[in-house]
């Protein structure tokens, strides 16, 4: 690639995702077992960010109907080396174990946020109502040989969008290898926090340049999957104290 983005490695910060499909009758117990885990993680030395999310949809009609057979967490680590050491941690162990009744499945990926020099400047008016704020989450698969150009195009997005009067995030991230740790620009991922749902539904997926990407995105790109999601309860610092 010809672009430079500062680069993910064991001494860097790096992003993790991971996808929780609950089995049918287990919903409760798996939130609940899940919440145990917010706490206990925010206290590790290495999470500098980690954030529960349970799947809403991306209608007016569905877009406060909360789907309690999935969930997604996002997280920022200040070095896989943390990451590593998390993911030995006992509680952790424990949770994964239980995993295998009450869950279809993890997803877990890893990922390099690409460092840009445009940041979200607010301008909502009043602070956002924490249970109004809307997540979304754009998971990007480019097709093969169109890696430059998709590249290109989807940077572009960046700071037209943290221009927007309701953004409050926008982190473009490209995937990397599980083992290896190389990126995978054939898979790209957009994290999005916004002032509510109005805004990212009206606003940004209206917006002109955004109407353009969408249209020209199959060329580019074999598929783009949106989901809606919204924070679990609220924020905590590292130290397991909330924000």
């Amino acid at each position: 690639m010809g672009w430079s983005v500062a680069l993910a490695g064991d001494n860097r910060p790096f992003v993790v995702l991971a996808l929780v499909h609950v089995k049918e009758g287990y919903e409760e117990v798996a939130r609940e077992e899940l919440m145990k885990l917010i706490p206990l993680t925010n206290k590790e030395p290495g999470c500098i960010f980690y954030q529960m999310h349970i799947n809403v949809g991306t209608e007016y009609d569905n877009y406060m109907v909360e789907n309690p057979r999935l969930y997604m967490f996002y997280e920022i680590w200040r070095s896989r080396e943390d990451w590593d050491k998390h993911m030995e941690m006992p509680y952790l162990k424990a949770w994964f174990e239980k995993s295998k009744e009450v869950c279809e499945k993890i997803d877990l990926s890893i990922w390099e946020a690409v460092d840009l020099p445009t940041n979200p400047v607010f301008r909502g008016g009043e602070n956002p109502d924490p249970k109004e704020k809307y997540t979304l989450l754009a998971l990007v698969d480019v097709k093969e040989g169109c890696e430059d150009r998709a590249w290109k195009e989807m940077l572009a997005l960046v700071p037209y969008t943290h221009t927007e009067p309701g953004c409050i995030e926008y982190t473009m991230h490209v995937n990397l290898d599980m083992d290896t740790m190389a990126r995978n620009y054939r898979k790209i991922m957009f994290y999005e926090n916004w002032y509510n749902f109005k805004v990212w539904k009206e606003d940004h997926m209206k917006a002109e340049y955004l109407v353009r990407w969408f249209n020209f995105a199959p060329q580019v790109t074999e598929k783009i999957d949106l989901t809606g999601w919204k924070m679990i309860d609220f924020e905590l610092t590292p130290t397991g104290k909330e924000k």
